[in-house]
Parts: structure tokens; C-alpha cells; sequence
């Protein structure tokens, strides 16, 4: 099952994300010949971002946790005119994003193309060692009376007899590796701040696929991509009730 066409569709960010095996050392140039080749495509001002990455470590002793938080990637983000479009670089590193209104599948693949050839033109990677589908879907419910979550998702936080059941806020994540493909899969759902006589839901979904030992060669890339494309759909599908798709007008 893959995921069906909406005329409202909930998706507020899709990002698609390479991660390199350089083919020669990075360096600052690099992003300026990258720009240079899709400068009249992305005519709003460059963006700086800087990516912090956490990782939460068990030690030995279970009541002594630890978060390390380190400096991750920088990139240079080119955006559209209208913002709703952008492209990130960094080191060994390329980032196709869609806000929304987003534009569809169609359209967003053919400007991952795009930009994956002007990267390979001006940084000459030998192989690719991280695929990553994301897509953010905000789902917003308008409602006069506290929502039932099993009337429009499949999987969703449940509490035992003893403990309150009425919930005022809740994050759950589920990380997960397909058996057939070494695909990762990690899922988020939580709710979010909205107005009154509503609620808002954030379904994160991200799927992803690392090369280690040997990296994926150029010529494979978006045969995987695609595939990972379809197993995003499949998993968001699964994942929502006919009631839930109804609020984004099926085609």
C-alpha cells in the first residue's frame, strides 16, 4: 500500500538528505560552485544552519544516564523565492527540502535529481554512505470534547487500569530495522500546541538506509531513494484511520 494523493495534505516538511564518500578532501569552495548552478532556481537569500546532534547513553550503572550534545553539520541553505523550497550543503553532505504547501512527489523527486547532479558536478563524491526519507506531518483535529486517539491513528500511547486515562500531553518513538532490507525506520508521534477547539498531532516519520563497510554506488542512489520513498508511504498509511483521512480530501 503506498501512500495515497491528498488534496490537503497534512505534510508541513519532506527532506531527503545524502550523506557522501568524498571523492577529494571538502572544501569552502565547494558550496559557492554549488550555488553557481542553481542560483536561478533558488533566488532567496542563503541561509546558515547549525545541526546539533544529541545521543543518550546507558552506562553500567542504569541511575547514571548520559546525554552528550556535540556541534553537528553546518550547512548553507539556498531557498526558493517563497521560502517553500530549499536546498542545504554541507560537508559531504546534500538536503532537498519541500514546506508547505507541498508540492508532490512528482516534483519534489525531480529537484532531488537535480540537486544530486549539480553535487556530484562540483564535490566529485565517490559513493554515498546515508540515504534519509523525513516527512512532519501536522495533523489538526477540530474538536468541541477530548479526542479518542484510536479513532485516528493505529498505534498511540495506552495506560493501564489504575493509572488516569485522560492524557494532556505525550511524545512516543519507535525505532525499527526491516528484516528483508537493512532499512531503519524511526517513528515519532506526539501532540503539539494549538487553539482552543482544537488539537494538533506531529507525525514524524523517517526512513533511512547506511552503507558502512562499502558505500552505495552513484548509480544506485535513487533506485534506493525511491524505495525508501515507498516504504514511508506504506508506514504512514498503516499508521492512520479512514477518519484521519478524511481531514486531508482524498483524491
Amino acid at each position: 500500500m503506498t501512500r495515497r494523493q491528498y488534496r490537503n495534505p497534512p505534510i508541513v516538511e519532506a527532506v531527503c538528505e545524502f550523506r557522501f564518500a568524498p571523492g577529494q578532501a571538502w572544501n569552502l569552495t565547494v558550496p559557492g560552485l554549488f550555488y553557481e548552478k542553481i542560483r536561478d532556481l533558488y533566488t532567496g537569500e542563503p541561509q546558515h544552519q547549525n545541526l546539533i546532534a544529541t545521543e543518550f547513553k546507558s552506562g553500567q550503572i542504569p541511575a547514571n544516564p548520559e546525554l552528550t550534545v556535540t556541534q553537528g553539520v553546518t550547512k548553507l541553505l539556498f531557498p526558493s523565492a517563497d521560502a517553500t523550497k530549499l536546498v542545504g550543503v554541507g560537508p559531504d553532505t546534500l538536503s532537498i527540502h519541500s514546506l508547505r504547501p507541498y508540492e508532490g512527489w512528482d516534483e519534489f523527486s525531480h529537484r532531488i535529481d537535480q540537486a544530486f547532479q549539480f553535487y556530484l558536478e562540483v564535490a566529485k563524491p565517490v559513493g554515498v554512505t546515508r540515504i534519509a526519507i523525513r516527512y512532519i506531518n501536522q495533523i489538526a483535529i477540530s474538536v468541541d470534547e477530548a479526542v479518542e486517539l484510536s479513532e485516528y491513528f493505529t498505534v498511540y500511547p495506552q495506560l493501564p487500569d489504575g493509572v488516569p486515562s485522560k492524557i494532556s500531553g505525550f511524545v512516543t518513538r519507535t525505532e525499527s530495522i526491516y528484516e528483508d532490507i537493512p532499512i531503519r525506520l524511526a517513528i515519532t508521534l506526539s501532540d503539539a500546541g494549538a487553539p482552543s477547539g482544537e488539537v494538533v498531532f506531529i507525525l514524524d516519520l523517517e526512513v533511512s538506509q547506511t552503507w558502512i563497510e562499502k558505500s552505495l554506488s552513484l548509480k544506485e542512489v535513487l533506485f534506493n531513494l525511491h524505495e525508501l520513498k515507498s516504504r514511508e508511504g506504506q508506514v504512514f498509511e498503516s499508521l492512520i484511520t479512514d477518519r484521519t483521512r478524511e481531514l486531508f480530501d482524498v483524491k
